[in-house]
């Protein structure tokens, strides 16, 4: 069986193995991890380089802790959580169904964890180097981290702890299927 037929979904499954019940997560929620995870690789990648350009590294480090936001913080996450953590999700819901021999427990606990995963990470990344970006200029015209920070005021902290809950709300998502598929018994 060819592996684009098995990332499709059940076309590559003869019918007994259906009937069983031994089939793939639909191909689409598994594709979409895995498209994610090579999208956010490639934002960390570009973000990388870019850190290197030594005006932009300079910057960075005498912003002080704003630059701390984007390097090493919105970096990490971004290729980490983003990268490594969507695709092992993406291989999971993958190979799972074949392990235990029954499908993944909820097709929509899985859409959930990918959407609340994908908002939670992008808007951390983007919120990040967004409040590094805006506070950096700040300190580089002349204020203090601390007066920066209260310029900015509840943003800062809003920005960053809600786009976190949706991160981690996408994750125990994700957690609690596999733990369900692997809990649920044929039948009952």
């Amino acid at each position: 069986m060819s592996a684009v037929a098995d990332i499709g979904g059940r076309a590559g499954h003869s019918a007994a193995a259906r009937a069983r019940g031994e089939v793939r997560a639909e191909g689409h929620v598994v594709l979409r991890f895995l498209v994610l995870s090579v999208i956010h690789l490639f934002i960390g990648t570009v973000q990388g380089v870019i850190q290197t350009f030594p005006g932009v590294a300079q910057w960075l480090r005498e912003a002080g802790p704003a630059g701390h936001l984007i390097d090493p913080l919105a970096h990490a996450h971004i290729n980490l959580v983003g990268g490594v953590t969507m695709g092992m999700m993406g291989l999971i819901y993958y190979v799972l169904p074949g392990l235990v021999g029954r499908s993944v427990y909820s097709p929509a606990l899985a859409g959930a964890s990918f959407w609340l995963s994908t908002v939670g990470v992008l808007g951390f990344f983007f919120s990040l180097v967004g409040l590094g970006i805006v506070e950096g200029n700040m300190i580089h015209g002349g204020m203090t981290n601390a007066e920066a920070l209260n310029a900015v005021g509840s943003v800062h902290h809003v920005l960053i702890i809600t786009t976190a809950f949706l991160m981690g709300f996408g994750y125990w998502a994700f957690i609690s299927n596999v733990l369900l598929t692997v809990a649920n018994k044929r039948g009952g």
